[in-house]
C-alpha cells in the first residue's frame, strides 16, 4: 500500500490482548419479617483477572438491601474496579486530522490575562498572532504506553412506594461517588492548550504535547492520543419516578429520570491543576451539564398505545470560550418525540412516529466540534418521521 488516499494516512490497528477471569457471587438473606426489617439482604462478589500484558488483579463488590416495610427501602453498594486499555486504545493506528481546536494564544495581547500573555510570549508567539481558521492538525490513535486504570465507587439510596397513599407510585433517589485513578482519557487539543497556557510558567505536562512554528507562532504539532490522567472524580444524584395507573380502561405509565452532576473533576497528572468538567461543554470534551433528564408518558388501550417522550439537556458553559463570546453559555434544551403503535396481534406490531417534534435546533457553541455546536451532545437531524413493522414467526 502506498498510503495514497483522499484523507490523511492512518497506520493499521495491530495488536492483541488476552485475559483469564474467575468470578464468585454470593447473596445472603439475613433478616425477614421482624420489626423494622421486612427483609435485609447482603450481597458480595469477587473477581480475579489475569492479563497477558498487565499481570493479575483482584476486585470485589459489597451491597446491602434493607426493606424497612412495604413502602420504604434503603440500599447501598461499594465496589472496586480495574480496566486495562482496550486494543484500539493501545494499538489503534496513529493518524493526523484537522480537528476543530481553539488556540488560546490567538489575539493574546489584548486578552488582559497576565498569565496567558506571559506564557504566549515565552512560547515565542508574535503579539499580533491570529489563529488561521478553526482547526489544527492533530495526532490521534493508540498509545502503547498506557497503563490500566483502577477505581472505587459507592452508592447509597432509597426507594419509596407509598402504596397506601398513592398506589402505583415509586420514587427513587441514589447518590453516587466514583473515583478513578490513572483514568484512560483522550484529552482534546483545545483543552490541552487551554490548561497549558493557564499554568504558571508553562508548568503543565500538556505543554509537552504540542510544538509551535518559531516564525509564525502557529501550532505545528498537537497530540490528542489517549493518556493516563492522574485521577477522575465524579459524584451526583440520580432521581427517578415511576407511576402506573388505569383510568377509564386506559393504562397510563409515567417514567421520569433526572441526574444532578455535583462534581466531575479530572486531575491530568499527579499534582496538576484540576480541570472541572461539571457544568461545561464543547471543545471535543463532550457535554456535562449540571442537570439532565428523560421522561416517557404512555397511554395504552385495546392494543393501541401512544407515547410521548422528552429529553432534557441542561445549561452548560463553554470549556474554552470567554464570557463575552457568543455561545459562551448554552440554554436548557428539550427534545420531544411522539409515537403511535398498533398491536395487530400478539406477534405483529405497527408503529409510526416523529422525533424532535418541534424541530429544536442545536445551540451555537463557541468552541464547537463541528456544525457550530457540540455534535456529541445535541441532535443535528431536526424533525424526522418514521414508520416500522415487526412480526414474529
Amino acid at each position: 500500500m502506498l498510503g495514497v488516499a483522499n484523507t490523511n494516512q492512518q497506520d493499521p490497528i495491530s495488536g492483541s490482548s488476552t485475559a483469564k477471569e474467575a468470578y464468585l457471587e454470593l447473596s445472603v438473606p439475613v433478616l425477614a419479617n421482624v420489626p423494622f426489617f421486612k427483609a435485609l439482604t447482603l450481597d458480595g462478589a469477587v473477581r480475579y483477572s489475569n492479563y497477558n500484558l498487565f499481570g493479575s488483579d483482584w476486585n470485589y463488590k459489597l451491597s446491602a438491601d434493607w426493606m424497612i416495610n412495604d413502602d420504604f427501602r434503603l440500599r447501598g453498594t461499594y465496589g472496586t474496579g480495574f480496566r486495562i486499555p482496550n486494543v484500539p486504545e493501545l494499538f489503534g493506528g496513529v493518524s493526523e486530522g484537522n480537528l476543530t481546536t481553539t488556540d488560546p494564544c490567538s489575539r493574546f495581547a489584548s486578552s488582559g490575562n497576565a498569565t496567558l500573555i506571559a506564557n504566549c510570549q515565552a512560547s515565542g508567539v508574535p503579539a499580533n498572532y491570529v489563529q488561521l481558521g478553526t482547526t489544527i492538525l492533530t495526532t490521534a490513535g493508540g498509545n502503547q504506553d498506557l497503563k490500566p486504570e483502577s477505581s472505587t465507587s459507592w452508592t447509597i439510596g432509597t426507594v419509596i412506594q407509598p402504596k397506601g397513599l398513592v398506589p402505583g407510585l415509586s420514587l427513587t433517589a441514589d447518590w453516587f461517588d466514583i473515583d478513578i485513578k490513572d483514568a484512560i482519557r483522550a484529552i482534546p487539543g483545545s483543552t490541552k492548550l487551554a490548561v497549558c497556557y493557564a499554568s504558571a510558567n508553562l508548568s503543565s505536562e500538556f505543554c509537552d504535547d504540542f510544538t509551535r512554528s518559531p516564525l509564525t507562532g502557529e501550532v505545528t504539532y498537537l497530540s490528542a492520543q489517549p493518556i493516563n490522567t492522574g485521577r477522575e472524580q465524579m459524584s451526583g444524584l440520580d432521581l427517578g419516578l415511576v407511576y402506573n395507573r388505569t383510568i377509564g380502561g386506559v393504562a397510563i405509565t409515567l417514567d421520569v429520570n433526572a441526574t444532578w452532576l455535583n462534581k466531575y473533576v479530572v486531575l491530568p497528572f499527579p499534582g496538576g491543576a484540576p480541570i472541572d468538567f461539571d457544568g461545561y461543554i464543547g471543545g471535543g470534551n463532550g457535554g456535562y451539564p449540571k442537570w439532565r433528564g428523560y421522561g416517557v408518558l404512555t397511554a395504552a388501550k385495546d392494543g393501541i398505545s401512544a407515547t410521548w417522550s422528552t429529553q432534557w439537556i441542561g445549561k452548560a458553559t463553554d470549556f474554552n470560550a470567554a464570557p463575552e463570546d457568543v455561545g459562551y453559555r448554552t440554554p436548557n434544551v428539550f427534545y420531544h418525540n411522539a409515537q403511535l403503535a398498533f398491536e395487530i396481534d400478539q406477534k405483529t406490531r405497527f408503529q409510526i412516529g416523529v422525533d424532535n417534534v418541534f424541530d429544536r435546533k442545536a445551540p451555537y457553541i463557541q468552541s464547537f466540534t463541528d456544525a457550530n455546536t457540540d455534535t456529541m451532545t445535541y441532535d443535528l437531524f431536526g424533525r424526522r418521521f418514521y414508520a416500522g413493522f415487526r412480526t414474529a414467526f
